[in-house]
Parts: C-alpha cells; structure tokens; sequence
C-alpha cells in the first residue's frame, strides 16, 4: 500500500501508475472524476449503490448524457480494462485511495444532511488499514475529522499512523464536470504528510494547479464559502433590482456601469437560486456556527433575500391577473442545459398554486410532473393569460412577440431573468414586468 512507503516510493509509484483508487459514488462528480483518473493511468474502481449505474458503467455507457465528452472518455477506459464498477463495498479492499463523492443535502429545517457520507465511511472502515481516505463532498465544518473519529472507534487503527485522512472538495458545474476538473486549481489537505502528499500526486496527474491547506476543516471551510460568496454577491444584486423597481429606473444598465469600474463585480439579479451547491452550501456554516454561539448575520440575510424572489416574481404575476392560465419558460435551474432538480422555477410553480399552470423547456423529454408539461413553446403559451421566464435558455432569445399576443389570451410577460428586449414586448402590444425594470 503506498501509505507504507517513504515519499519518494510514493511519488515513484504514482508516476508509474500504480497506485490503485476506489471512487464511492458514480454521479455527478463521481463518473466523471473516476473515468479522468482512469483516463490518466490509474486502475480505478466505481463503487455505486444504484445496480442501474453500475451496469451501464460497466458497459461503457454513461448515464450522465449532458456531460460533454463523458461517454468517450468512460467507454476508452472500460474497454482498455482501467476502470470498471461495483455494487459491493469490498471492492475497495485492494486501493491505495479511496474517495468519497455521495451527495450531501439539506433537511426541511435547513440542517444538513450528509448520512450518505456517514454510511460510505461506516461502509468503507474495515478496508481502511493503509488507505488514504479522501472525502469530496461538500460538508459542514469537522465533517473530515468526525469521519476518522468514526473509523479509528469502529477499527481500533489510528488515523495519521494506520490510514490517512483527506479532505479535497469537488470544484465543478455541471454539465461540465470533465473540463472543470482540468481547468480548476484542485484544493488537497490531509491529516498528515503522506495523506497530503498521496492526493497531491495523484491529483496533479489531471489539475492544473493544487492548492495544499493546513487543515482538512480550513479545506472544508474554503468549499463552503466559494458558495457563499456567491450567494452573497447575488442576494446584492436581487436587493439592489428591488430598489430599482421602486424607482423605476433600470437594474441591468446600472450593474452595466458600476462593473465597468475594476473593482465592482455585481452578479445578475434573477427569479431565484437554485441548483444542489448555492441554495445549500451556506446553510452548513451558518447552522454549524449559530451551534457554536457565532451569528453569521450577512450569509442569513442573503438567504433569506435569495429565497425571497420566487415569491416576489409571482407577486408581479398576483398584481395584474388575479385567475387563469401561466406559461413558465423554463425549468432547469441554470441556462442551456437539463436539470430540473433543484430548480427555482419548481418553488416558483408552487407558489403559482391558485393558477392553471403549463411549463416548457427545451430539454423535456419524458419527465413527469405534477403540473402540465408542453414540448413546443408556441402551445405552451396559447390561452395563457400570463408567461413568465425564469430561465435564460438561449432557445427563447428569438421569441416571435406578435405571434405569442395572438395566441395569448392576456397580455402580461413577465421576465425573471433580464432577458427580454422590453421595447419589442412592448411594440407587439404585450405588458412587460421585469426583475428591476418594472413592477406596476
């Protein structure tokens, strides 16, 4: 096991390639980052509960179709014998590293939710002995450390003498996790030296460059806050289009002008956040602290004025039709891609609860909903009284106006994202409301 050899047999080995790694969990960060590991040279094996995954990993098949470049490069490296899955646990008993890529989540009462990395570790600690234990996923501050607290009480084996402890957090958006991982610095810090140094090695076969921190819990913190900066500076903007709508001038031309001044960076203001990192990642510092008597004032409100805009977008719709049908143009939570989980828009269509609802996105396929669904625009938007944007596809760039006031049976477009040329709503004789442009 490289955890037993001096530095210099480490970085020997590695640069040889044999260091053998397990990756737990085959989703959106897992496939992507075992099929590059597996791509630079290393024997790579997928651990994944979900038996669907598994056999189609196996098959060189990725069940991740958005992901650009990812059935390539998955099904190289199936066929030339680097990388294969499993269901079963053991599986890891024979590699140097194995990383933790489940999903962590929040509960109803915004408390995170990270029994999934709970398990894998509970899962994996009878394999541990001179294995490198490296945790990916996005967790609450002392997450790593709690982790080799539970292997060392379950084991009797010591963490920093027995196994190594890591802490290196996924760096990616999706769909575009593969270039992510070789365009992104790679944050790595372990317990000790060697766990430090195995990931480092290992890493740098891909990452461009690796950022070493003096502490897993320091690396853990980083993760949290990119999120909530970003939350941050977004909640600034959607504050700042607020006060722009009571004075009616325009948020976008302002933002425009303060950012051509180097050292303002204002986000866009929008209906909503959503996605699986920004609405949640604050919220495991934030709990973490307020348990520790800290009262993280800014990250709180900032939530609190991100979720605030789905209610304040159907306001606008409330303020001019009381009853009738809505036409939502956009689910996924980010442009120009498929992914509805998670989205601003689902929070917007169940507080459009008192409306008939039809939503349409470029990217419906076979989904199903609770509400109505609709492939092609031009019929989603027929007999609405009200059409709303919540996401900027690049699809609704072309809208014919004219003809969507002839199929409409009201004439309200509301435009959540900043998107729309008010002026040509306007000249096809339609009503536009906008994000800090309009609101009566």
């Amino acid at each position: 096991m490289l955890y037993q050899l001096s530095g210099r047999e480490i970085k020997e080995r590695i640069k040889n390639r044999e260091a053998k790694i397990a990756v737990i969990g085959l989703g959106r960060v897992g496939l992507p980052l075992a099929s590059t590991l597996a791509d630079q040279g290393f024997k790579v094996i997928g651990i994944d509960i979900n038996k669907k995954v598994v056999s189609l990993t196996n098959k060189g098949i990725s069940f991740l179709k958005d992901e650009v470049g990812l059935q390539d490069i998955l099904e190289r490296n199936v066929k030339n014998g680097r990388l294969r899955a499993s269901s079963k646990i053991d599986s890891v008993d024979d590699s140097d590293l194995v990383v933790i890529t489940v999903p962590t989540l929040l509960t109803r009462k915004k408390e995170a939710e990270i029994s999934a990395v709970i398990k894998a570790a509970n899962d994996i600690a009878k394999f541990s002995r001179y294995k490198v234990i490296s945790l990916e996923s996005t967790v609450p501050p002392f997450t790593t450390q709690r982790l080799g607290q539970m292997i060392e009480k379950r084991t009797g084996l010591r963490a920093g003498r027995d196994f190594g402890l890591a802490y290196s957090p996924e760096r990616i958006q999706v769909p575009q996790v593969l270039k992510d991982l070789k365009t992104y610095p790679k944050i790595v810090s372990g317990i000790d030296k060697k766990s430090t140094l195995i990931l480092s090695e290992i890493y740098s076969t891909f990452a461009p460059l690796i950022i070493k921190m003096s502490s897993p819990l320091a690396a853990e913190i980083e993760k949290i806050i990119e999120n909530a900066y970003r939350d941050v500076n977004i909640a600034f903007a959607n504050e700042l289009a607020k006060l722009c709508e009571i004075y009616g001038v325009d948020v976008f031309e302002i933002i425009r002008a303060a950012n051509s001044q180097p050292f303002s960076n204002i986000h866009s203001p929008g209906c909503g956040v959503g996605g699986h990192c920004i609405p949640m990642d604050p919220y495991y510092i934030i709990r973490d602290a307020e348990r520790r008597g800290g009262e993280p004032l800014l990250l709180k409100t900032a939530r609190k004025i991100n979720e605030s805009m789905p209610k304040h977008v159907v306001n606008m719709v409330k303020s001019h039709v009381k009853a009738g049908r809505v036409a939502v143009l956009g689910l996924s939570f980010k442009p120009n891609v498929k992914a509805f989980e998670h989205s601003h828009t689902l929070q917007i269509i169940k507080l459009l609860k008192d409306y008939e609802v039809v939503a349409h996105d470029p990217f419906l396929e076979r989904e199903k909903f609770p509400f109505k669904t609709e492939k092609n625009i031009y019929k989603a938007v027929k007999g609405s009284d009200c059409v709303i944007l919540c996401t900027a596809h690049s699809a609704y760039k072309n809208l014919k106006f004219k003809k969507i006031k002839k199929l409409m049976k009201g004439d309200l477009i509301v435009d959540g994202r900043g998107f729309f040329n008010p002026n040509e709503i306007k000249k096809a004789g339609l009503l536009y409301k906008g994000i800090g442009r309009s609101h009566g």
